[in-house]
C-alpha cells in the first residue's frame, strides 16, 4: 500500500510537472486577457489516467510551484498575482476539474443525466448568446443594466456558428463512437464535466475582477476556447483510453 501512495505521488509530480511544460505554449487573443494553451489538456489527462485523487494532487502541485515563483504557467508567468488576476479562475479550477472527472470514471456507468448535463449546459450558453446576437432579446444581460459586446456582430455569429458545428459534431461522436475502441465515452462526457467546471471558475473570477457584464465575461471568457477545448478534449480522450498507467501504479 506504501509503494502504491509513492508510485501515485511520482505519476502525479509527473503530469504537475508536464502541465508546466506544456503552458509555454501560448496564443494571445486581442480581445481577452484569456489565452489560449495546453493547460486544460493535462487537467483533463490528469484525472481521466491518475484518478480523483493522484489528479487532483497532480494539479495542486502544480498550483503551488507556480505560486512560489517558477515560470509554469500560461507563457512563462508565475506568482501569486497571476492565480488572483482575471485569468486565475482557470488555474484554481484544475484540482477541482481533476477531481471530477477522476470521480465520475469511478463509476462503472455514468446515468444519463450525468453524462449529458455538462454538454447539454455548453450548448444552452452558446444558443442563448447566438439568440441574442441575431434577434436582440436582450438575454445576456442577465441583471447587467447595459450589454457591452467586446466582439463586433459579425465577429460573435462567426463564432458561435463555428462553436454549434463543433458541438453538434461532437454529439455526433458521443452518439457513435461506441463502435470505435479508440475512445470511451465516459471519458469523454467526464472530461466535459471537467471543461465546465474550468469554465465557471474562470468566468466568476473573471466577473468578479474586472467587473464586466457577463455578456462580456462568457464571449471574452468562454465562447472563444469551445472549439479547441472540444478538439483537446478528444485528444485526451484517445490518449487516456490507449494509454493505460495504472498498472504502473500498482
Amino acid at each position: 500500500m506504501e509503494k502504491d501512495r509513492l508510485k501515485g505521488m511520482v505519476f502525479a509530480a509527473l503530469f504537475a510537472a508536464l502541465t508546466g511544460a506544456v503552458a509555454w505554449f501560448k496564443i494571445p487573443l486581442p480581445f481577452t486577457p484569456v489565452p489560449i494553451t495546453l493547460q486544460t489538456l493535462m487537467v483533463l489527462l490528469s484525472g481521466a489516467m491518475l484518478g480523483a485523487y493522484y489528479g487532483a494532487l497532480a494539479m495542486l502541485l502544480y498550483l503551488i510551484v507556480g505560486a512560489i515563483g517558477l515560470p509554469v504557467f500560461a507563457g512563462g508567468s508565475s506568482g501569486v498575482g497571476a492565480l488572483l488576476g482575471p485569468t486565475g479562475g482557470y488555474l484554481f479550477s484544475y484540482p477541482i476539474a481533476a477531481f471530477a472527472i477522476g470521480k465520475m470514471l469511478e463509476k462503472k456507468k455514468l446515468n444519463l443525466f450525468l453524462r449529458y448535463f455538462s454538454f447539454t449546459i455548453i450548448l444552452f450558453l452558446v444558443l442563448l448568446v447566438g439568440l441574442d446576437s441575431l434577434f436582440k432579446i436582450g438575454l445576456m444581460k442577465l441583471g447587467d443594466k447595459v450589454m457591452v459586446s467586446i466582439l463586433s456582430e459579425q465577429q460573435r455569429i462567426i463564432l458561435i456558428f463555428v462553436s454549434l458545428v463543433m458541438l453538434l459534431l461532437f454529439f455526433y461522436i458521443i452518439f457513435y463512437i461506441n463502435k470505435s475502441k479508440s475512445f470511451s465515452v465516459d471519458k469523454i462526457l467526464a472530461m466535459f464535466t471537467g471543461t465546465l467546471i474550468i469554465y465557471i471558475m474562470g468566468s466568476l473570477q473573471g466577473k468578479f475582477v474586472t467587473g464586466l457584464p457577463w455578456s462580456a465575461v462568457f464571449v471574452g471568457w468562454v465562447l472563444p476556447f469551445i472549439v479547441g477545448d472540444t478538439v483537446k478534449l478528444l485528444l485526451a480522450a484517445y490518449v487516456a483510453k490507449n494509454i493505460d498507467i495504472s498498472k504502473y501504479m500498482k
